[in-house]
């Protein structure tokens, strides 16, 4: 009786034993599962990262913050004709690029237009003013021709934006080119076979003006190319007289049938 009673009390430590030992796995499975795992696997995620360009760097500065990286702004701006100064124009890591949490994202931004000085060009030639613009990154805009008593013929006489002042880039400056004095006649210039453009030029350069245009379709020349003029060339003309022009254009194709 006594050897049946120690066996059964045996069976039960060992059962309970058993118990116990599942209960402990069990409980630290979950532990692991629950707790363990999600801290270490936070610690080590990577997130990614948002596309920041284009938005203003308060804007930007936001939403990265938010996500929980940590924001430089580069020191060196860069000039931009497009986007107003304080956009952000490029970032590093790259849009969409998987990274840390609290990893820095630089950010360069727009500077806006680049303002330049306008060089002085009155005294130089109409050919020297407009390299002196170029180097400036401005363009040469319309070019005026008047007589002159003091400059000689060729040489700007002036501009329609003074030396010293700022524009944007790219910004064109008009100039006015002497012609000399007034001459005792003015004789209409050989315009024919030359471009509109050279004309143009050939005309207000003779102190007279362009009038009439006329284009006339034809295979022969290329557009815009003088095919005719009136009056003719060296005629002796009052100042200011117009001279006319026909001008080549494309012959129009008739339209396809079947």
């Amino acid at each position: 009786m006594n050897r049946s009673h120690n066996r059964l009390q045996k069976f039960k430590q060992v059962v309970l034993g058993l118990l116990s030992t599942f209960v402990l796995i069990l409980i630290l499975t979950l532990l692991f599962d629950w707790v363990i795992m999600p801290l270490y696997t936070k610690r080590g995620a990577e997130l990614e990262l948002p596309d920041v360009t284009e938005k203003s760097f308060e804007e930007a500065g936001r939403l990265l913050t938010s996500k929980g990286f940590t924001v430089v702004k580069e020191s060196k701006l860069k000039f931009d004709p497009v986007y107003p100064a304080g956009t952000v124009l490029s970032q590093n890591p790259l849009p969409f690029s998987h990274v840390k949490e609290g990893r820095r994202i630089y950010l360069t931004l727009s500077a806006g237009e680049r303002a330049v000085e306008v060089p002085r060009l009155i005294g130089s030639s109409e050919r020297d003013a407009e390299f002196r613009l170029k180097r400036e990154g401005l363009t040469l805009g319309e070019v005026f021709y008047e007589y002159s008593t003091f400059f000689p013929s060729g040489v700007v006489s002036a501009q329609s934006v003074g030396e010293g002042d700022t524009l944007i880039e790219h910004t064109s400056v008009d100039i006015t080119v002497s012609i000399g004095s007034i001459p005792g006649k003015f004789i209409v210039p050989d315009v024919m076979g030359k471009s509109l453009d050279t004309a143009r030029k050939l005309i207000r350069q003779a102190g007279l003006r362009v009038g009439e245009i006329t284009f006339e379709e034809t295979g022969r020349f290329v557009p815009e190319t003088v095919l005719n003029q009136g009056p003719a060339p060296k005629a002796d003309v009052a100042r200011g007289s117009e001279v006319d022009l026909v001008v080549s254009r494309l012959r129009e194709e008739a339209p396809w049938k079947e």
